[in-house]
């Protein structure tokens, strides 16, 4: 999730946002996920899960990982329990997913993907979109850093996570996926079999008084210190 205007602000949220989706729709995108997506997941990139106990309830969350393949989306959708993937929405480069509306329809279906801009004034508009689907009781995956990494390290953080964080709506969890930049780094086509690690951190807290720079600082230093190869956290 890139926000680049570093005055933007959540704006009340478009009254045309369903505050709830048809449940039929939800079971019919998990079917289609149990018969074409997670069975290629596990084919090529078997999934090794810690900490998944952190997560209690059924949300609202504000998941936030760190990003270097187009496998991440997928690989955290397959580790969460059903209660909480079912309420998942994913936020996707509308610059990049939603280009076409073949494509838009492939990612809305098999992850909950949902357009996200990423540039200029719009921002502001996907941020109020998703502070809405919290509110609505929906969790959400965000990659701040705002793009896959290209030689797998994390990049650092954007500031949108950290003003979703302030709403008070919902607490941040972080995730360190390790393996999926192996798998499928930025530019490759096909992935390679590489065993995916998801670390699941502790949720955290935030008040609307904090201050935006030190939140995400927090959360940025609460994923890195989820890799075992990070240094100096």
């Amino acid at each position: 999730m890139v926000v680049t205007e570093k005055d933007v602000k959540l704006i009340d949220a478009p009254e045309n946002v369903s505050s709830r989706e048809d449940v039929v729709t939800e079971w019919f995108h998990e079917a289609l996920r149990q018969v074409m997506l997670f069975p290629a997941l596990r084919l090529f990139v078997p999934l090794k899960v810690e900490g998944i106990d952190n997560l209690q309830g059924a949300g609202p969350y504000i998941f936030a990982a760190n990003h270097a393949s187009h496998l991440d989306a997928p690989v955290v959708l397959a580790s969460l329990p059903l209660r909480l993937r079912l309420r998942l929405r994913v936020a996707a480069a509308a610059d990049y997913f939603f280009t076409n509306w073949r494509k838009g329809m492939l990612v809305r279906s098999l992850i909950n993907a949902f357009p996200f801009e990423r540039k200029g004034p719009a921002c502001g508009n996907s941020l109020a979109y998703t502070a809405q689907l919290l509110k609505e009781g929906k969790s959400v995956l965000l990659f701040p850093e705002g793009t896959r990494s290209k030689d797998g390290q994390m990049q650092l953080f954007r500031t949108g996570v950290g003003r979703l964080a302030l709403a008070g709506t919902a607490p941040v969890v972080p995730i360190w996926i390790e393996g999926t930049h192996q798998a499928l780094p930025k530019g490759a086509t096909l992935p390679r079999r590489r065993t995916v690690t998801l670390r699941f951190g502790k949720p955290l807290h935030f008040t609307p008084g904090d201050d935006v720079f030190e939140v995400v600082a927090e959360i940025e230093r609460q994923v890195r210190r989820l890799s075992r190869t990070a240094k100096n956290v």
